[in-house]
């Protein structure tokens, strides 16, 4: 029997890890919710991938109503990866739409997908693992969306691991990794701007997909 992996912001960066690891085992069907593909992923057979294009932006309600018709007695993985970083400035510059764009990108899609999954499939075994962050434990100044919405899932996940205890719910710190966010990060203007840098200079930063590849070993 195939084990099912629904993965967000699957198209680079640590979700194209995921997906290049696990894509390699026949018996996993991979379905990335991303605005779009890789490459490589537009290669990929429909026996073991399939593309559910959704900006986590907007309300996916109806988007993910299709996994009724792409899962039925499996063993199922989801990992809430994607998530938004930007605007980095102080709290009084944030506006309405950014503010509103990071909670529905990194809290409320994680929410509904949670949930759908929770309602529709609770007779199935179902793993859950949340890409943390260290700053959800940390304050980092200029970071005030990005740390208190990931707090937010993290404090999430540990309820739901309170109420469903059938499942199994992981929050995984994956540390500073070579990805496009952390460029982000090191083009941006903040007090701790430096510590990012000097990461990249001293060739600290981690390789995604072997990243991947560490937390599926370790929690599959």
């Amino acid at each position: 029997m195939k084990k099912v992996f629904i993965i967000t912001g699957a198209n680079r960066g640590l979700g194209q890890g995921f997906v290049d690891v696990l894509i390699k085992d026949n018996n996993n069907f991979v379905i990335s919710i991303s605005r779009s593909l890789s490459e490589e992923q537009k290669t990929y057979s429909s026996d073991n991938f399939y593309f559910l294009k959704a900006d986590l932006s907007h309300n996916i309600d109806e988007k993910i109503a299709v996994l009724k018709a792409l899962i039925t007695n499996e063993t199922v993985c989801f990992i809430n990866n994607a998530s938004i970083i930007e605007p980095i400035d102080i709290i009084e510059n944030l506006d309405d739409y950014a503010i509103e764009k990071t909670i529905s990108v990194n809290i409320k899609s994680t929410i509904q997908l949670t949930k759908y999954l929770l309602r529709n499939f609770n007779e199935n075994k179902l793993t859950f693992i949340n890409i943390s962050s260290g700053a959800a434990n940390r304050a980092i100044s200029n970071w005030s969306l990005y740390c208190s919405s990931k707090a937010f899932i993290k404090m999430f996940y540990e309820v739901a691991e309170s109420e469903y205890k059938q499942h199994r719910f992981f929050n995984i710190d994956p540390g500073v990794m070579d990805t496009n966010m952390q460029k982000s990060i090191r083009n941006s203007d903040f007090p701790d701007v430096s510590n990012f840098k000097d990461l990249q200079e001293e060739g600290k930063l981690k390789s995604p997909k072997h990243v991947a590849s560490e937390i599926l070993n370790t929690v599959l």
